[in-house]
């Protein structure tokens, strides 16, 4: 399967890099939990509102265990955990926890998988991966729907 990206251009003009064209991820569309549910359901023998209640039920339980001060790692995804933000203060007696913790976040690790072959880590998600320009999808899609209303057309009723 193949990652979109677009090239975009450096615009900012005090940038050593202006001027240069870099790839950006580019995203086709979002994928919920009732999607990935009929995809799990056809790769496996649980009916879609098992999975989709499993699924449903995972943020949650994520949420509680993180809260509880656990790493919770999803074998073939990947670790979560918070990091946490702070002004700092000059004693410990002086830190409050309103006043001086500025956020939170959500902090993810992707599993990786050691190459023996190589010496070298690479993460789960990444495996197989190759890329395409968003450009080539569109200008396929445009051609394909082209082709669709020719077909279309020469067919009578």
């Amino acid at each position: 399967m193949a990652v979109f990206y677009k090239l975009m251009q450096n615009t900012i003009t005090n940038s050593k890099t202006n001027g240069k064209w870099y790839a950006h991820s580019a995203i086709v569309g979002t994928v919920g939990l009732k999607q990935m549910a009929d995809v799990i359901q056809r790769n496996c023998s649980m009916k879609r509102s098992d999975v989709n209640a499993v699924l449903t039920e995972l943020p949650e339980v994520m949420r509680d265990l993180m809260q509880q001060g656990y790493r919770v790692n999803v074998e073939g995804l990947g670790a979560f955990k918070f990091q946490v933000y702070s002004q700092g203060t000059d004693s410990v007696s002086e830190f409050n926890v309103q006043k001086h913790i500025k956020r939170v976040k959500v902090v993810f690790q992707p599993e990786s998988e050691y190459d023996k072959a190589s010496g070298t880590r690479a993460k789960y998600l990444t495996k197989g991966m190759s890329f395409a320009d968003i450009n080539s999808l569109a200008a396929k899609a445009a051609l394909d729907q082209k082709a669709e209303e020719e077909s279309g057309q020469q067919v009578e009723p």
